[in-house]
């Protein structure tokens, strides 16, 4: 496992990474990767405060990038969670495994902060399986019955989970797009407990669409909207209201796109997909902003719910793209400011190895020149070597 020190969108290397997860029974990197951020003690030598979760896949069982992209992982690999320690100086600590077995675990969701609980889906079973994390320690404790084995039922490939910014719903895409032909994809949300503990709301088809196939969740940082990539290469857009989701439309990718990701920027204003097929990352404004973003249509045109940039709306990434993710710990900028980049947009490339770093172009970026649109990206900072290969998950703890 790689780890990266983070400043202003140039990812460092961390000396004596990647840090070795065979110790634990683990032979391959993972997959993919959820991060916990809880509040900051007062500070202490040496104190753990954070801690990274991975979710492993069984080899025999294979996740995401074996199921879908048809991508053999190596070696003899037990699927589990795999927690590992943040130490002080960006360093990860000894690894440890829970929910080991035969437990084919990849998608993980933890709650915001405090971060007091995990979500992982088994796609062996079709489960999803809830944790309570300790604070001190960031081990893991199943709730009651709906810890492993049991869990609670989702729909098959289901490869995504996501824990709106609030903390009050899950989040999961069914695809169902290897398991039977009739890709009767679907996105099913819970309610969280107080204990943590799960409560169906309901399961909606996007747009009312059977043969949508839905891969990867996003949420607006506002928790009002749901974005979902769809292999029908299709982003379908959900208002969510108490957990109930209400079709706005969808915007099309082009043919052969094959979107695994998708992030939302942290203003809300930016939609993006990753697409493995294409080797691109996709760019949309999100149009049903109250403010919308430049580009948009004018102010009485019936506007859709996502709009491409007259330019720039494809992004060569020069790889298969795996996970994206927009950094959360970069603040939005006010209007007043002159920066360069109002977010950064990191992007694992599952072929070569490396994680690159893309800049956010602003509005006032563009001020004055030409052939500029806000919300399309640039090549910001060094390429960051993973020291493995087919790096897939991908997160920032802070």
């Amino acid at each position: 496992m790689a780890a990266f020190t983070v400043t202003t969108g140039t990812i460092g290397h961390i000396n004596n990474s990647p840090f070795a997860t065979t110790a634990s029974g683990m032979a391959n990197a993972p997959y993919t990767l959820a991060a916990w951020p809880p509040p900051l003690p007062a500070p202490a030598a040496a104190v753990t405060t954070k801690f990274l979760y991975a979710g492993i896949p069984a080899t025999q069982k294979g996740g995401v990038i074996t199921r879908l992209l048809g991508r053999q992982l190596v070696g003899t690999v037990t699927g589990g969670i795999l927690m590992m320690p943040i130490n002080g100086d960006h360093t990860l600590g000894t690894a440890q495994m829970f929910a080991t077995g035969s437990d084919d675990f990849d998608p993980l969701a933890v709650t915001p902060s405090p971060g007091n609980f995990l979500y992982a889906i088994d796609l062996t079973t079709n489960h999803l399986a809830a944790f309570s994390i300790d604070s001190s320690k960031g081990t893991l404790t199943a709730i009651g019955p709906q810890g492993p084995p049991v869990g609670v039922a989702v729909g098959p490939d289901a490869f995504n989970v996501v824990v709106d910014p609030q903390g009050k719903f899950v989040f999961v895409a069914n695809c169902d797009c290897v398991t039977h032909p009739q890709n009767l994809g679907s996105v099913q949300v819970f309610s969280i407990n107080a204990d943590g503990t799960l409560s169906s709301v309901g399961t909606f088809v996007p747009g009312g669409v059977v043969t949508a196939q839905p891969i990867a969740l996003a949420i607006s940082p506002d928790s009002k909207f749901l974005f979902i990539a769809s292999l029908d290469n299709k982003v379908y857009v959900e208002t969510v209201t108490n957990g109930s989701l209400v079709d706005q439309g969808n915007a099309a990718l082009p043919a052969g796109s094959t979107p695994v990701s998708i992030a939302v920027s942290t203003d809300g204003n930016y939609v993006y997909t990753g697409n493995a097929s294409s080797q691109t990352v996709s760019v949309f404004l999100n149009c049903l902003q109250a403010t919308q973003p430049t580009g948009c249509p004018a102010p009485g045109n019936p506007p859709p719910p996502l709009a491409a940039p007259s330019i720039n709306s494809s992004i060569e990434t020069g790889g298969t793209v795996g996970v994206i993710l927009s950094d959360p710990t970069n603040p939005t900028p006010s209007s007043t400011t002159t920066t360069a980049a109002s977010g950064f947009l990191y992007v694992t490339d599952y072929d070569h190895g490396v994680i690159r770093s893309f800049s956010i172009i602003s509005t006032n970026a563009c001020v004055g020149v030409a052939q500029c649109i806000p919300g399309t990206l640039t090549l910001s900072g060094a390429v960051g070597n993973t020291g493995g290969v087919n790096p897939f998950g991908l997160a920032i703890a802070h």
